[in-house]
């Protein structure tokens, strides 16, 4: 599990812990995209989050953070706060629709 701040505690999918394991990415690369990856809905009350350029050099910027290595990754959430799956992706995919 990650805990993200008091209010939302996600959980990992099966799905979403072999995803992670084939991917190489950890419970922390996840945690990473979703506290400063940009939001978009992802269609049923699910959430998509991508770290893009922009998301690493503000985090850069802001944190002091390097997360470099987690570009171009994105995580889904359902709305019940579960990671679905996470991904490699080039830039948001257009299914994703508006930021929050």
């Amino acid at each position: 599990m990650v805990a993200l701040n008091t209010r939302h505690v996600l959980r990992f999918t099966t799905h979403a812990v072999v995803r992670c394991q084939q991917r190489g990415l950890t419970g922390d690369a996840v945690e990473f995209v979703v506290a400063h990856g940009q939001e978009y809905h992802a269609g049923d009350g699910s959430k998509a989050y991508f770290l893009g350029k922009r998301a690493v050099v503000e985090a850069k910027r802001r944190h002091g953070i390097d997360l470099d290595r987690w570009r171009d990754t994105a995580v889904i959430v359902s709305k019940d706060d579960a990671i679905v799956t996470v991904q490699h992706v080039a830039r948001p995919k257009r299914s994703w629709r508006g930021r929050h």
